[in-house]
C-alpha cells in the first residue's frame, strides 16, 4: 500500500526562512543527500539564486508585521517508498521515472491550484533516499494580509482537511491517505523530515511455538558438554516443529519449484543483458535531460534570442513566436510569461508543449525527432533480440502501438499560422482554407502549423517565426496525405511542398513522406498508380527518389526548375509572374 505523504512547518523568524532556503537549495552541507546527484534537483517555483527571505519580503510588502506572527509556512510532500519504487521500495535513492514525474506533476498542481502566487519557492530533491517536495509560501489571506490562522487554522482538524485535500489531488496515481483520525502524534516537517532518513528497524519474524526440552531439576553449572547438548535437543525440536508446519507446503509447491528453477535459469542471462543495456539506456535519457537549453529553444520551438541577451551571457533570454519569453541559466530555465520555471530539457519540453502528467514519454520522443537521441532505443531494441527475442518483441510491439499524442488545435493562433502559409510561403487563400477545413492543417497553442499525418499517426510541424524550425511527433507514422480525383500520385517531402504541388495538379493525389521513410509505409498508397517523384533537387532528394523507383521502376522523376523544392521555386516563380503547371 502506498500512501501520500504532507506535513507544514511555520517559520516564525527570518532566520527560519534562511535556514529552510540554505538546506533546500544545499548552501549548506546535508548529510542524507548524495553529492553526486546534487544536480539532479528541480527548482519548481522561484528563482534559485534569489534568497527566500527576499521573496517573502516582497510577498508581504509593507504591511505591518505583527510580533507574533508567521511569515512563512513551509510544506513537504512526498509518498511511500512503494510508490517511487514498487519493484523494490528497500532500495534507496532509486526511483521510477514515470511516476516519479507524474507525481511531481499532480503535487505541483495542486500547489498551484491552492495557493497560486503565495507559493515563493519550491523544489524537488531527488538526492536523497526518498523523492520529495519542499515548497515555502506566504500565509496571505483573501485581503492580501499576513494570516496564517486564516489558511491553516489552529486545529488539528484543519491539519486533517489538508492532508485529505492532498490525498485526493493524487488518488489517481493509486496513492492513498493514511487512516483518519487515528491517535498518532503529529510531527511537523523538521521531525518527519530526519524520521525517514533514519530507516525502519527490520522486523524480526514472529517465533513459532517449539518443545522445549524441561531444564535440570536444579539449578547447577552445567558442564560445556551438557550445555551443548541441551542447546541441541532445543534446535532439534524446533527444526522438527518447522518441518512438520511445512511439509504439506513444500509438498504442494516442490512440483513448480523444479519447473520455476527451469524457467529463472533460462532467463537469467537474458536478464542479466537486458538490465545492462537498461541502464545504457538510462543514460542515453539522461543525455537527453542535458541538451543545451538555448537549443532545445530555437531548434525544437523557433525561438529566437532577445535583443538585450547574448550568446556569451551566463543568462540568456529568448522569445518563442508566439512571444512567450525564457530566460536560460545553465540547466535551469523559467518562462517570465507565465512565472514558471524548472530544470532541463525535459521539463522544459513538458511545460512549453503542454504535456500533463504521465506524458513524459511524449517529452522524451519530441526530443528524440528533434536531436537524434532515439538511436539508444533502436540499439537497444537489436540487442535485445539478439539476448531475449521474447522481450524484444514486446518492446517493439509497446513502441509500434503506443498511441501518438498530436498537439492541442488553438483556433486563436489559426490567423498568425494563415497569415504564415498565405502570405510567407505564397500559398492560395483557397487550398490553405480548404485543407484548415478539412482538419489537414492547423495550428497549436504557440502558433506553428501543424500537418497531421494519415489516419492521425503523426503529425508534422512547422513554425511560424522569424526562425522557422520544422519537426516530426509520432514514431512509425504514415505519410501527410492529400487525395486527389484521378490515378496519379505525387510524392514529395514537406507537407508545404504538397500543398504546393496540390495547388499546381489539384487533381492528383499527393503525400509527403517528411524525408527518408521506410518503403513499406509508401507502398500502400503507390500501388496501381502513376507514380511522380517530386523530392527535394538536392543528393538527399535524389537518393530517396532512387530508393521507390527501385522497387516502381516505372516512377518518374520531378524536380523543380528553379531552388531546392518546390514550394521555393513556387515562390520565385510567383515573384515574376509565372504561372506554373505541371504535365504529368
Amino acid at each position: 500500500m502506498a500512501y501520500a505523504i504532507m506535513r507544514i512547518q511555520k517559520l516564525k523568524t527570518w532566520g527560519d526562512i534562511a535556514g529552510s532556503d540554505a538546506h533546500n537549495f544545499r548552501q549548506r552541507e546535508t548529510p542524507n543527500a548524495d553529492v553526486e546527484r546534487l544536480q539532479d534537483n528541480i527548482c519548481l517555483a522561484g528563482v534559485p539564486e534569489k534568497a527566500a527571505c527576499e521573496s517573502v519580503k516582497e510577498a508581504i510588502g509593507d504591511q505591518k508585521i505583527r510580533k507574533n506572527a508567521v511569515l512563512a509556512v513551509e510544506m513537504f510532500m512526498s509518498a511511500s517508498p512503494e510508490y517511487f519504487r514498487p519493484d523494490n521500495p528497500a532500495q534507496a535513492g532509486s526511483y521510477d521515472l514515470g511516476k516519479l514525474w507524474a507525481w511531481k506533476e499532480a503535487s505541483q498542481q495542486w500547489l498551484n491550484d491552492k495557493y497560486g502566487e503565495r507559493v515563493v519557492k519550491s523544489v524537488l530533491h531527488l538526492d536523497e533516499s526518498t523523492p520529495h517536495i519542499h515548497a515555502v509560501l506566504v500565509p496571505l489571506d483573501e485581503k492580501g494580509k499576513l494570516n496564517c490562522r486564516a489558511m491553516f487554522g489552529g486545529t488539528r482538524h484543519t491539519m486533517t482537511e489538508l492532508q485529505t485535500d492532498y490525498a485526493k489531488a493524487v488518488e489517481s496515481l493509486g496513492l492513498e491517505r493514511g487512516l483518519q483520525g487515528n491517535r498518532a502524534t503529529h510531527q511537523e516537517v523538521k521531525q518527519f523530515y530526519s524520521a525517514i532518513h533514519r530507516g525502519e528497524q527490520e522486523k524480526l519474524p514472529r517465533a513459532q511455538s517449539v518443545d522445549i526440552p524441561p531444564l535440570p531439576g536444579k539449578m547447577e553449572r552445567l558442564s560445556n558438554d551438557a550445555m551443548r547438548s541441551f542447546a541441541q535437543q532445543v534446535a532439534a525440536s524446533a527444526l522438527t516443529t518447522q518441518q512438520k508446519h511445512d511439509a504439506p507446503v513444500i509438498k504442494k509447491f516442490s512440483g513448480e519449484n523444479v519447473l520455476m528453477k527451469r524457467e529463472i535459469e533460462s532467463l537469467r542471462k537474458a536478464n542479466t543483458s537486458l538490465s545492462k543495456e537498461n541502464e545504457r539506456f538510462k543514460e542515453d535519457i539522461q543525455k537527453t535531460k542535458e541538451l543545451p537549453l538555448s537549443e532545445v529553444l530555437t531548434k525544437c520551438y523557433g525561438a529566437h534570442e532577445a535583443k538585450d541577451s547574448k550568446p556569451n551571457y551566463r543568462s540568456r533570454k529568448f522569445e518563442l513566436p508566439d512571444g512567450t519569453k525564457v530566460a536560460v541559466t545553465g540547466g535551469l530555465w523559467i518562462d517570465n510569461t507565465e512565472g514558471k520555471g524548472g530544470k532541463g530539457a525535459i521539463d522544459l519540453v513538458m511545460h512549453l508543449s503542454g504535456h500533463k502528467q504521465g506524458q513524459l514519454k511524449e517529452a522524451v520522443r519530441e526530443l528524440s525527432d528533434a536531436f537524434g537521441v532515439d538511436s539508444a532505443k533502436q540499439e537497444l531494441t537489436s540487442r535485445l533480440r539478439e539476448f531475449a527475442p521474447k522481450q524484444a518483441a514486446q518492446f517493439t510491439e509497446q513502441a509500434v502501438n503506443t498511441p501518438q499524442t498530436l498537439p492541442e488545435p488553438c483556433p486563436t493562433t489559426w490567423p498568425r499560422a494563415r497569415q504564415y502559409l498565405v502570405q510567407k510561403r505564397k500559398l492560395p487563400e483557397s487550398i490553405v482554407d480548404t485543407a484548415y477545413k478539412n482538419g489537414l492543417v492547423y495550428s497549436d497553442k504557440r502558433s506553428n502549423c501543424v500537418f497531421p499525418c494519415d489516419k492521425e499517426s503523426g503529425a508534422f510541424i512547422r513554425g511560424t517565426g522569424d526562425q522557422s524550425f520544422k519537426k516530426t511527433v509520432g514514431q512509425g507514422h504514415q505519410p501527410y496525405a492529400l487525395p486527389g480525383k484521378d490515378n496519379s500520385i505525387i510524392v514529395t517531402e514537406s507537407a508545404i511542398d504538397a500543398l504546393t504541388l496540390k495547388t499546381i495538379h489539384p487533381q492528383s493525389t499527393v503525400i509527403a513522406t517528411g524525408g527518408n521513410m521506410a518503403l513499406e509505409r509508401i507502398k500502400p498508397y503507390l500501388e496501381g498508380k502513376n507514380i511522380y517523384l517530386a523530392q527535394d533537387n538536392d543528393k538527399g532528394g535524389d537518393a530517396q527518389a532512387s530508393k521507390i523507383q527501385e522497387a516502381y521502376p516505372q516512377a518518374q522523376r520531378l524536380t523543380p526548375p528553379h531552388g531546392k523544392d518546390w514550394n521555393e521555386c513556387w515562390q520565385r516563380e510567383k515573384a515574376q509572374g509565372v504561372d506554373r503547371d505541371i504535365e504529368l
